[in-house]
């Protein structure tokens, strides 16, 4: 009986790890295992007959010793995308993408910055991308996703004393004290406790916040997804409203599956429907999930040419119960040096 893609490709990434053990790389020049992950990348071109570029960070691999702000979209990650397309010819580009989201005004200098140089972009999401990632895949032509694949809503997360809190939540909860206390003024020693942790302009913050993550996507979906498509607008509205009607969704962290963008007019296409891009696409998230999960690496940047920006861990990370096999070496360099071709 053949293994399980994952289980056969950390076989073969540990004897490409082995090799390198035995016969150590040139420095500056990538190890048998960079080599075989951008095979991969290389596998996923072959197919589709464009470029390709992985985004991806350690979002669902566990103890990684790191911030989480570290795996979410910031406006460092710029230098990244520069890096893995600066000598990929226009105008075609797809994108991996492997994100938990991030701060969105660093998703639309990303929008930005490919679209000056890219005119037709697709995004691929093997497994996960979410709130802030899910607004930058809303920016492709088109959309490739495995059917277990999924996206999130675009409701933004505010900052409180607490954690974060859904910006709509936050206004719903001012509504009703509102409601409560035009009925029942005694009930003012209640919601004291709750609305003073609020602050002057945290009211006013969320709904920007709301209003600015519905006008991204509904001004790049009109702009790129529906180009020339005389129903843009309306189609660009109904994504947008869909994707941050947190009051529908009422968490963050629901999945929003293939099935659920083509009922509100996505363009987005399952993998599997092309079992040779299917094949090619989970031979390589596999790759990127043995990387994360067996290494320092926590957010990678690369194309199958040998430009790359890896960013690793100060420390070690401890070996997860769940693995099967050697725990892999790092097989990369130490950020900030990048590797080369």
């Amino acid at each position: 009986m053949p293994k399980a893609t994952w289980n056969r490709i950390l076989d073969e990434l540990t004897l490409a790890v082995l090799q390198d053990q035995q016969a150590p790389p040139q420095p500056g020049q990538p190890g048998h295992a960079d080599r075989y992950r951008r095979l991969k990348t290389a596998a996923v071109e072959q197919v589709t007959k464009r470029p390709l570029v992985i985004y991806a960070s350690a979002c669902t691999s566990p103890g990684k010793p790191v911030p989480p702000e570290w795996l979410m979209i910031d406006f460092s990650d710029k230098i990244g995308f520069k890096t893995v397309t600066e000598n990929i010819e226009p105008p075609n580009l797809d994108v991996l993408v492997h994100s938990p989201g991030g701060i969105v005004e660093a998703a639309e200098s990303i929008v930005h910055q490919l679209r000056a140089r890219f005119t037709s972009v697709h995004f691929i999401i093997p497994s996960f991308a979410k709130s802030a990632a899910t607004m930058l895949v809303m920016s492709g032509d088109e959309i490739l996703m495995d059917r277990d694949a999924e996206l999130g809503p675009i409701d933004p997360q505010m900052r409180t004393q607490n954690g974060f809190s859904p910006a709509e939540a936050i206004l719903e909860q001012f509504r009703k004290a509102q409601d409560e206390l035009k009925e029942d003024p005694s009930k003012i020693q209640s919601w004291l406790p709750i609305l003073a942790p609020l602050g002057p302009s945290l009211l006013i913050d969320s709904q920007h916040a709301i209003n600015l993550s519905k006008e991204m996507v509904a001004q790049w979906t009109r702009t790129y997804m529906f180009a020339n498509d005389p129903g843009a607008v309306n189609k660009s509205e109904q994504i947008s409203r869909y994707l941050s009607d947190h009051s529908a969704f009422k968490s963050h962290a629901r999945a929003v599956k293939i099935a659920d963008l083509l009922s509100n007019g996505v363009r987005v296409a399952d993998t599997r429907s092309n079992p040779a891009l299917y094949k090619a696409v989970d031979e390589l998230y596999c790759c990127l999930d043995v990387l994360f999960a067996n290494s320092t690496v926590y957010k990678l940047f690369e194309n199958s040419i040998g430009d790359a920006l890896i960013r690793q861990a100060p420390s070690p990370i401890p070996s997860s119960p769940v693995l099967r096999g050697p725990q892999l070496p790092s097989p990369t360099p130490p950020n900030p040096t990048p590797p080369k071709p």
